[in-house]
């Protein structure tokens, strides 16, 4: 195992292991109390849609967790358990993903330059790995370089994706209370698990950064010796 790797790889994996444990334990411990409000995920999602007149398809999704908005289709798939349970945590999570709809019909701009990047950095990826690995085997440092830096799109869209993610639950904190989807007494709750679900999006931005990080250190290593 490279030493150097497991310096860059294990806080990342500690983190992602610790954010993990604390999204699912405090999902959890609030899927245990009803929202107060008397409505499942899919009657909050309803009610959000007609209060905000968003032209978008509400679709129950048999996956569990497998509640997102497809922005293109402009559909919000519910998952199977916030379909038909209305806990704190159940109808939180409904509502970021109305959070994500609103973005996309107030003009959000990050949101959109999100959208617009995701295929870029995927691409981007894609050829910085060749780039990089090209590089290193012929020798070619600048090639390695320009590598390292089209697989640097990743970190930046994890930058980018951290103040969506934070804006969306910042949305749906406002929808629970406007739209009395949550008892008064349960908000502090329904902060607990939208918060919770950001620190994955803080854990996948420390990854990126490690990762990039440890691929300098190869090619620095490389050309020190050379």
């Amino acid at each position: 195992m490279d030493s150097t790797y497991l310096l860059f790889s294990l806080p990342a994996l500690i983190l992602t292991i610790a954010a993990q444990i604390y999204v699912k334990t405090t999902f959890n411990k609030y899927s245990k109390i009803s929202s107060g409000g008397n409505k499942t995920g899919l009657d909050a999602a309803e009610a959000i849609k007609k209060g905000e007149d968003f032209s978008v398809t509400i679709a129950p999704n048999q996956n569990p967790l497998g509640d997102y908005f497809d922005p293109v289709k402009n559909v919000v798939a519910i998952s199977s358990e916030n379909v038909n349970f209305g806990s704190v945590s159940h109808i939180s999570v409904v509502a970021h993903e109305m959070g994500h709809v609103q973005q996309k019909f107030s003009s959000s701009a990050v949101y959109h330059f999100r959208r617009i990047f995701i295929p870029v950095s995927n691409i981007g990826t894609q050829i910085g790995y060749v780039l990089f690995f090209i590089g290193l085997m012929l020798s070619r440092y600048n090639l390695a370089t320009l590598g390292l830096l089209f697989f640097s799109s990743s970190v930046v869209l994890s930058l980018v994706t951290l103040p969506v993610e934070l804006d969306a639950s910042k949305r749906a904190l406002k929808f629970l209370q406007e739209y009395n989807l949550v008892s008064e007494e349960n908000i502090p709750g329904a902060k607990r698990v939208l918060r919770a679900a950001a620190l994955t999006y803080f854990a996948a931005l420390l990854t990126s950064i490690l990762n990039i990080m440890y691929y300098a250190s190869i090619l620095g290593g490389r050309r020190s010796q050379d």
